[in-house]
């Protein structure tokens, strides 16, 4: 139980602050002022996508994390197309783009900080050109901004 409260409290506010806004701006896009039963799955799977990859490190003791590479990032956005549009689960649907969001977080934050991206490919390859590094964060974060229009399109 110690464990699980120091995630939650270690988790950066901002990260909370930006997963909840965008649940709920979805969920208010996707079915206006009228939610139903399944809005409530969106939310509650939105919620442990939030902490879904923080209790997962600490869990099986990942060190470095391989959630924090490309060799995770790419299979999983592929994985999330295929939930957000075939699986009919309002629950993963939440879940994944909860999930999704926080790794855009992990990445403008690495940006921030160290000016590069080269972490997130050091299990593939080194070094990796900035160009490349800005071109694969702008892919992923369009492809995330589809697979939110998918999801309030196919609800």
């Amino acid at each position: 139980m110690d464990k699980i409260r120091e995630i939650i409290r270690k988790k950066p506010r901002i990260f909370l602050f930006a997963d909840l806004i965008y649940l709920f701006l979805v969920g208010i896009l996707t079915w206006q002022i009228h939610p139903p039963l399944g809005a409530f799955w969106y939310l509650l799977g939105g919620i442990l996508g939030i902490f879904f990859l923080d209790f997962s490190e600490v869990i099986f003791n990942l060190t470095p994390s391989p959630f924090r590479s490309v060799v995770f990032a790419v299979p999983f956005a592929g994985v999330s197309f295929f939930i957000v549009t075939s699986s009919g689960s309002t629950f993963a649907s939440g879940l994944v783009l909860s999930i999704y969001l926080t790794m855009i977080l992990w990445q403008l934050g690495e940006w921030k900080a160290l000016g590069n991206l080269q972490n997130w490919f050091a299990m593939v390859a080194s070094p990796v050109t900035l160009r490349v590094q800005r071109l694969s964060l702008a892919v992923f974060i369009g492809l995330f901004l589809v697979l939110t229009y998918l999801f309030i399109r196919t609800q």
